[in-house]
């Protein structure tokens, strides 16, 4: 009999203080305007997927009426950020809403901001889809910003983070669709474990902003047509569009001042 060689993945034990934890998470969600009122409503267990027509009206054949939508997408404390009025109003939502929800996640892990300007952390963010990166880049031939082109590009968006934090490890947008922030996760603690970085900002975001995006997805068969998702259940006939924008702090259990949980590992195949 041959024998198997298998692979073995290196991980750190959670008593160790090198450990990597997750020490803040900030985030919005359907219908819930922060990590604990989607708590609150899970655990309630209150539906928040629905057909209300605040994205568009319900005039296209084909496309499943229920969607999972945020609230409040047009607010942004541009002042805060120190964003102009031209440069706010060509930036991309996502955009907007990860860079308030990484402030967020930092104060949730008991730090203030400044004590992360300068350090070794990385930002990795998971996204797949940005609807109005075709307006401004492809359409739109008069912006009111000059630069709008950095407010809409996904490459942009980890940068933007980093630069605004002034955090000195490496940036990266990662694409791999719907498991675009599991890989960031991923690539977020390989770079820990090998001394790229000290700490990392992860964050996924996902708006459903355009009909065709979500007729599209339609047409491939993979979205349920009542808007139902039913895993595990015979019933099933496929998933719901849903849109998030989540942002968690790692950091080594030595340097944490909270600890929601370890990550024991991580690891991706294709």
């Amino acid at each position: 009999m041959q024998s198997v060689k298998t692979c073995s993945i290196p991980t750190t034990p959670i008593d160790s203080d090198e450990s990597i934890v997750i020490a803040g998470i900030a985030g919005k969600y359907p219908r819930s305007d922060s990590v604990h009122h989607f708590a609150e409503n899970l655990f309630n267990k209150v539906d928040l997927v629905d057909d209300k027509e605040d994205r568009w009206r319900h005039l296209y054949a084909g496309i499943p009426k229920r969607l999972g939508k945020l609230n409040n997408l047009g607010k942004f404390d541009a002042e805060f950020f120190e964003s102009g009025f031209k440069e706010t109003h060509s930036m991309d939502p996502q955009q907007r809403l990860l860079l308030e929800h990484c402030f967020e996640a930092v104060l949730d892990a008991g730090l203030h901001p400044d004590d992360l300007r300068g350090s070794r952390t990385g930002v990795f963010v998971g996204v797949s889809i940005a609807e109005t990166e075709i307006y401004w880049t492809y359409k739109k031939t008069k912006s009111p910003f000059k630069k709008a082109v950095l407010g809409s590009a996904r490459s942009m968006y980890a940068a933007k983070i980093a630069h605004v934090l002034d955090l000195k490890g490496p940036t990266m947008a990662v694409d791999t669709a719907c498991s675009s922030s599991l890989y960031a996760l991923d690539w977020a603690c390989k770079a820990i474990r090998n001394g790229q970085c000290d700490s990392a900002i992860v964050a996924g975001t996902n708006l459903t902003l355009h009909p065709y995006i979500t007729l599209q997805f339609a047409l491939l068969g993979v979205l349920a047509a009542d808007g139902y998702c039913r895993p595990f259940d015979k019933c099933a006939s496929g998933y719901s569009r849903s849109e998030a924008n989540a942002v968690i702090l790692l950091q080594k259990a030595k340097d944490a001042k909270r600890i929601y949980a370890h990550v024991v590992n991580t690891k991706t195949n294709s």
